[in-house]
């Protein structure tokens, strides 16, 4: 997920990116990221070089069971401020009170857009939007310009930003229309 966190840090956010192995699950991987959250915050905390540096502005993101994950870490946590799902495998929608971002594709036969579906129906009135891209496989997530010619980047950094960053500019591309695959929403 390099990738993403180079893309992310490009337009100003500071970014961790966690390392997991093959077989850790959704909780595990939920449970990493609360850890490197709260290891960012001891860092803003304390007298090292990030010291009173970050913004205290805390969001998540992941892919497939790091998808998961991020859902699990937001219904930990409900002061992060936002939550982003590629290719979610076991997302848990049910706790969550933290603004989500899922994307899914119809073409996906391992983390398809049912399992962000039931996640995000389970969510209740908590701010969430759904994107459907067509045609990316379970492996087309690996960097924001990838799945679906960079529609996952752009709404997922203007989800982020509006969010994350509270940059209310950023809104009028995300309730746009999309410019490939279907969107469901309750972001106005």
């Amino acid at each position: 997920m390099a990738p993403w966190g180079r893309f992310y840090a490009s337009w100003g956010f500071a970014v961790v990116v966690t390392n997991t192995g093959p077989l850790d699950l959704p909780d595990l991987r939920g449970s990493k990221l609360v850890a490197a959250i709260d290891e960012l915050k001891a860092e803003n905390a304390g007298s090292g070089p990030l010291a009173g540096k970050l913004a205290g502005r805390y969001g998540t993101s992941g892919y497939s069971m790091g998808g998961g994950g991020t859902t699990l870490a937001s219904a930990k946590d409900p002061t992060y401020r936002s939550s982003v799902g590629l290719a979610a495998w076991g997302p848990d929608g049910s706790k969550v009170k933290v603004p989500t971002l899922f994307l899914c594709s119809d073409s996906d036969t391992v983390a398809g857009c049912g399992f962000s579906q039931t996640a995000y129906d389970a969510m209740g009135a908590t701010p969430k939007m759904l994107i459907e891209i067509p045609g990316a496989n379970h492996f087309a997530w690996f960097g924001p310009d990838a799945a679906g010619r960079g529609t996952s980047g752009a709404y997922a950094l203007a989800f982020q930003k509006v969010f994350l960053e509270g940059d209310e500019r950023w809104r009028p591309l995300l309730l746009g229309p999309a410019t490939q695959g279907s969107v469901v929403t309750n972001i106005q």
